[in-house]
């Protein structure tokens, strides 16, 4: 009788040579990201108005979306350490000139270092993930990418109090240099990060295009663009939505934060043992089940109704973030697997965004509520559309 062999554990991904510099890097790296929507919004009203901190916070995230893949794919043919550190140092740079110069200078000058701080560090998580895999036993993936997934989880849900809490009682100015040295840090062990030369195996064919990695992974993308537009519709209906329901503004961030808490722990849990069905089949029960769960908002004003919905909505958004991310490593060859993240999460950006001009359009025009049902039967659809394409191919 053959002994079956036991599913991978966190310890074991952790115990790996580098692992933990990769995952302190990956931490310091996503925080910027994460703070600076608010720290530039509370920057900008400083000096000027908070429309003026919303075109900050605007210029950074397009500078995202757009660096991605370019910045992506210089991490698949180029050497890994000299890009990191590239990207880094000027991001941390862009950043550290805003702090100083915000008030004292033109606006168009913060807006273009708010654009190139997005934009030069877009390629870095994409181009990380890719080193990750890369350097990782297939049979620890599925958890070294869950681990990777709660704890980015864990800093989006940290990253707005952090900001918060810095430009309301200390200063924005404090809140961007805080940003610059998260930026920097991984700088002082970047070499100590596992790594190969690029993204990729290093040698061989180049990698393909830009072109034909979309054409490979387009249904990836496109469920990537899905899951971050209900996201990004859920973050802009609900404030109105509890308003409409009777309930505090304030409890916004609780409700959230049940998502997130949610997310982690799904995360992990997904993490721990294999599932049955491939990735694509996943999908198809994942997908439908977030917007359903996330729908129930907009059937119920209960209180705790709007909150059940958040906590189990988060418990299938995590596992679909990592579905994704395997997903793609299985359809791309690995010399552009940065490339590919990087699309990711350029899709992921403008799904986000569309959804909030989506949202915010449809509020005024309907009610919280409808807004809620449109936006989730749309999710549906693409995702539905996705993982049909994901499964044929």
């Amino acid at each position: 009788m053959v002994a079956s062999t036991p599913n991978p554990t966190y310890r074991d991904v952790l115990r790996r040579d580098g692992s933990i510099a990769w995952y302190t890097a990956m931490t310091l790296v996503r925080t910027p990201v994460a703070t600076a929507p608010l720290a530039l919004v509370f920057l900008g009203h400083s000096t000027e108005s908070f429309s003026a901190g919303g075109v900050l916070a605007a210029a950074h995230a397009i500078g995202e979306a757009a660096g991605a893949p370019v910045m992506g794919r210089r991490f698949d043919k180029k050497p890994f350490l000299g890009q990191l550190r590239l990207a880094l140092a000027v991001e941390a740079v862009a950043f550290a000139g805003i702090a100083v110069l915000a008030g004292h200078v033109p606006f168009l000058i913060l807006a273009l270092l708010a654009l190139t701080a997005g934009g030069v560090a877009a390629g870095v998580p994409g181009g990380m993930r890719a080193q990750l895999s890369g350097t990782t036993p297939e049979p620890l993936r599925p958890a070294a990418l869950s681990l990777e997934s709660a704890l980015n989880q864990a800093v989006w849900a940290s990253g707005p109090v952090l900001a918060s809490l810095l430009s309301t009682q200390v200063s924005p100015r404090i809140a961007l240099l805080v940003m610059t040295i998260a930026s920097a840090a991984p700088l002082a062990f970047a070499a100590r990060i596992p790594h190969t030369r690029t993204g990729g195996q290093g040698g061989g064919a180049a990698p393909a295009s830009t072109l034909t990695v979309v054409r490979l992974a387009w249904p990836t993308v496109v469920l990537a663009t899905a899951s971050m537009f209900l996201v990004g519709a859920m973050d802009v209906v609900l404030p109105p939505r509890l308003e409409e329901t009777g309930h505090p503004l304030a409890l916004t961030g609780v409700v959230t934060g049940a998502f997130a808490l949610a997310s982690i722990v799904a995360g992990l849990a997904y993490g721990r043992r294999s599932w049955p069905g491939t990735t694509a089949a996943q999908t198809l029960v994942l997908l439908p089940a977030m917007t359903a769960a996330l729908a129930v908002s907009a059937a119920t004003g209960q209180l705790w109704g709007i909150f059940g919905a958040f906590l189990l909505g988060g418990l299938f958004y995590s596992p679909l973030m990592i579905i994704r991310n395997l997903g793609l490593q299985h359809r791309l060859p690995q010399n552009v697997w940065a490339t590919g993240f990087s699309l990711l999460y350029a899709a992921g950006g403008l799904g986000y965004g569309a959804a909030a001009l989506l949202t915010a359009a449809l509020i005024q025009a309907t009610t919280p509520t409808v807004t809620i049902v449109i936006c989730t039967a749309v999710t549906t659809l693409i995702g539905v559309i996705a993982g049909l394409g994901e499964r044929r191919r």
